[in-house]
Order: structure tokens, then C-alpha cells, then sequence
């Protein structure tokens, strides 16, 4: 029996636009619904709150300078691009938003988050890293989630900006096994690097169930703060599109499985819908 109702994620953004008819073709991915399909975005969120989720988070995983840079536009367009898509996103959140929801403004990798070895170095990092941050700031978020991030160095130069920031962090990191994060790096690293920054909740996510289930037990037994979980349906790690998910039964019995782990936050990633966020929020009642 859980002790304390966990905080409830939404679900994923990405595939559900797909899901909407919406085309997000890399590099740019959910980036350009904010501009061109605003109230598809806007309408999933609304969807996610109707289901229960405590918190919307921003559409804004690829909403940087260095991904539009990467379509061939030039830097002051690829700038431009970013932070117009940016501040869209948190307007789409903050316009359906109820009182009792919160904003989470995400922040990815980056480069791809499924191949840590294309972190592009801490110059780089650093500089897009701290554009993000200042924008998604100045748009208006409750706090920040840095998502899907697999690169130890990466890590490292998030949290060293957003240091000097007065805002509350979470980080979602994803993990090559219940050991290592996806670059290698053991998690016990992770964990003392992070009690430097103050994060205020760790979380693993866009995982499979069964890894998510380890790691969830690695989070129970040591570390000492908030923690959360929000894993993919995916069947297999990394290179599944999120179209072919795990049935209703393996699902309920993974969600059953994380919430008597009692975590402080729970929801789904890519492959999720609303009636999914529906269903674990009727499974958290169940548990309280």
C-alpha cells in the first residue's frame, strides 16, 4: 500500500502526434507541432489532464538550436526557429493548464539520447544548455526535467547551469542495465553526482518495463531522495518505434509492480496514450 498518492506524469507527446496524423520527421521530431500544429499539441495535453496527470510536460524534447541547426538552416535561423517552437510549447501547456496541474519544462540530450556517444562536448553542452535553460525559464515553467539523459558528462554540464538558476530540477536518466546509465557509467557515480546538485527527484524513463523494474529497485535501496519512474511500452530497447507495445495485462502487472515500490512520481513514456494515463491513474486508486 502506497504511502503517499504519487505525483502522476502525463504520457508521451511524440507518438501521439503521430497517432493525430501529425508528421515529426528527424531530426526535429515534436519540434514543429508547436508551430505548425498548436492545437494538437494543446488538445493532448488537455486529453492527459482529463486523465488525471498531475503534471503536463512541455513539448519541448528537440526545441534547440543545435537540432533545427542540424536541417540545414542557418544559426540565426535554427535560433530563431528554437525559440519560437519553445516558447509555443510552454504557451500550449500554460493555456490548458488547470490549477492543480503542474508544468514541466523538458529538456533532452543533446544530440540522440538513445547513442550517449554523440554527446557533442561540454563546449557545445554548455552553450546550448544554457540558451534552453534561460528561455525555458523566461517562458514560465513550475520546474525542469532533464529527460533521457545517458552521457555522465552530459549530466554533468546540465546541472552546472542550472546550478544558478532559482528553480526546482528533476532528471530522468535511462540506463543500459539496472547498473549503468547508457554511456557505461556505473549508477552510484550518477547518484553522487547528483547529491552535489540538490536534484530534487530522480527518475528513470523510455526504458523497457523489465529494465525499469531493476532500476526502480537500484532507486529504492540507494538513493536517498525523491525518485520516479516513467518507462515505454516498447518490447524491445532502443530501436522499437512505440507502434508495437506490450499487451494489457504485461502493462498493468508492470505498473502494479512500480507503484508497490512506492515512488514519489509515475508515468509512461513513448507508446503511451491518455486512456493509458486513465488506466494507471484508476491503478494508483486501487493501491491507495
Amino acid at each position: 500500500m502506497n504511502i503517499k498518492k504519487p505525483i502522476l506524469l502525463d504520457g508521451a507527446m511524440g507518438t501521439e502526434l503521430i497517432n493525430r496524423g501529425v508528421e515529426i520527421p528527424l531530426p526535429v521530431w515534436s519540434a514543429n507541432a508547436n508551430l505548425f500544429h498548436s492545437e494538437i499539441v494543446k488538445d493532448i495535453h488537455r486529453d492527459y489532464i482529463l486523465s488525471g496527470a498531475d503534471v503536463i510536460t512541455t513539448n519541448t524534447f528537440r526545441t534547440t538550436t543545435w537540432t533545427y541547426k542540424k536541417t540545414g538552416s542557418s544559426l540565426k535561423d535554427s535560433r530563431d526557429l528554437a525559440r519560437n517552437s519553445l516558447y509555443k510549447a510552454v504557451e500550449c501547456a500554460h493555456q490548458v493548464k488547470e490549477s492543480n496541474v503542474k508544468i514541466a519544462g523538458s529538456i533532452t540530450s543533446i544530440d540522440d539520447c538513445y547513442h550517449p556517444e554523440k554527446f557533442p562536448g561540454r563546449h557545445i553542452a554548455d552553450d546550448i544548455y544554457g540558451e534552453t535553460l534561460e528561455w525555458i525559464i523566461d517562458a514560465g515553467v513550475d520546474f525542469v526535467i532533464f529527460e533521457t539523459m545517458g552521457n555522465y558528462e552530459e549530466i554533468k554540464s546540465a546541472f552546472s547551469l542550472g546550478k544558478s538558476y532559482d528553480m526546482g530540477f528533476w532528471i530522468s536518466i535511462i540506463m543500459k542495465d539496472h547498473d549503468t546509465i547508457l554511456d557505461g557509467t556505473n549508477i552510484n557515480d550518477v547518484f553522487s553526482l547528483l547529491k552535489l546538485y540538490s536534484v530534487e527527484c530522480l527518475l528513470t524513463n523510455c526504458n523497457q518495463m523489465n529494465t525499469t523494474l531493476r532500476t526502480c529497485e537500484k532507486f529504492r535501496n540507494h538513493w536517498e531522495g525523491q525518485w520516479g519512474a516513467y518507462p515505454n511500452l516498447g518490447i524491445t530497447e532502443y530501436e522499437n518505434d512505440y507502434f508495437e507495445i506490450i499487451d494489457e495485462p504485461n502493462f498493468i502487472d508492470g505498473i502494479k509492480s512500480i507503484l508497490m515500490k512506492d515512488p514519489y512520481v509515475i508515468g509512461i513514456c513513448c507508446g503511451s496514450n491518455p486512456q493509458h494515463i486513465g488506466q494507471l491513474n484508476k491503478l494508483i486508486k486501487l493501491e491507495e
